[in-house]
């Protein structure tokens, strides 16, 4: 029997692991997909660039993030936005160009790409602590142990659990035995879950050539098929891409439809070295892993924090870690560390029996 099994090993469920080692108990983390980081998803494209399609950007006022990346030495850098910027009204007028200054309150990026935080967590924690393709479907309070149940048939049995999936797709896609509190279930299916139906996408260059122009890279266009589009370049200055968000509409188009509407926009602001790209990419983040089959629409960080994700059930077993549980900046990778922070210490307020 494990101390601590985790279900989740995105960025919150990963930093529970952390945090329990740490405090050598031991920890055992089980994730659905094939794949680590949850809704942080780099991209290396074919000059290595780090394109990211998930989580991406945090500012100063986002502590928890900031500390937490000094804890485990990964650096990270002030996003470019000197220049040249953009706004496109109508498809069928020229956009008003205005120049930006550097900012003061600078956001930031991770060096080498969100993912190396991933990568630092899963090699602090230990590959053979965190297991994929383990999909939960049952989990039943057995007095002094919690019994969790994969679809593939195996069953795992721990002290304490945490559960670190976005509150809708675990009350949508997992059983609880007992049942948990109505109450709990009614909020859990109306907490929004963050980045669940955003497209985002990425396209790799060999220089910077709206740089070399004047342009910051900077685009916010309420005609194209990216209503938001910036710089994209490594820390290094020596890798280069443009990354940006596309609207709703995206998803009825192919991905090579996608792709050709994006150079096309970006060649209206840029000029025909647009056309000369070495990568492209985008994800549409509508997995079973953050959107649930009946999901409905919510406003954004509706019900994240909520004080009932934040108690414990079983009898002090159960315990919830995900962005949207935080208290702080729910939704974002900040508010992923504040959560898993305060669940651990709650956790240890209960100790590990």
């Amino acid at each position: 029997m494990e101390d601590v099994i985790v279900i989740g090993a995105g960025l919150s469920g990963l930093s529970v692991a952390y945090y329990l080692k740490k405090q050598n108990i031991s920890c055992k983390v089980l994730e659905a997909q094939n794949r680590l980081g949850g809704r942080i998803e780099t991209i290396y494209g074919v000059n290595n660039t780090p394109m990211e399609m998930g989580a991406t950007w945090f500012g100063n006022q986002h502590q928890y993030i900031i500390h937490f990346l000094n804890d485990i030495g990964i650096a990270y850098f002030k996003q470019h936005d000197e220049g040249i910027a953009l706004f496109e009204t109508m498809s069928f007028e020229a956009p008003q160009q205005y120049y930006v200054p550097a900012a003061e309150a600078p956001v930031y990026r991770v060096k080498d790409g969100t993912y190396s935080i991933i990568n630092a967590l899963h090699q602090f924690i230990g590959a053979e602590n965190v297991l994929l393709q383990q999909t939960v479907i049952d989990v039943v309070d057995n007095t002094d142990r919690i019994i969790v149940i994969c679809n593939n048939g195996i069953e795992y049995q721990c002290k304490k659990l945490v559960i670190a999936v976005p509150p809708q797709v675990l009350i949508n896609s997992v059983r609880f035995t007992p049942i948990l509190p109505t109450a709990l279930t009614q909020v859990m299916m109306q907490v929004q879950t963050w980045m669940s139906g955003s497209i985002k996408f990425s396209i790799e260059y060999k220089s910077p050539f709206w740089r070399a122009k004047g342009f910051s890279g900077s685009v916010y266009s309420q005609s194209g098929i990216a209503p938001e589009i910036y710089d994209h370049t490594n820390f290094e200055e020596n890798k280069f891409a443009i990354k940006g968000f596309l609207n709703g509409s995206a998803v009825k188009y192919s991905y090579q439809e996608r792709q050709q509407k994006v150079v096309a926009q970006l060649t209206k602001y840029w000029g025909e070295e647009c056309h000369d790209f070495i990568s492209y990419h985008d994800k549409i983040w509508d997995d079973k892993f953050i959107k649930s089959e009946n999901e409905q629409f919510l406003p954004p960080h509706f019900n994240n924090g909520n004080v009932l994700l934040n108690n414990t059930y079983m009898n002090n077993k159960l315990f919830f870690s995900a962005s949207e549980t935080s208290k702080l900046f729910g939704g974002y990778m900040d508010g992923a560390i504040y959560s898993a922070k305060a669940t651990v210490k709650a956790m240890l307020t209960f100790g590990i029996n």
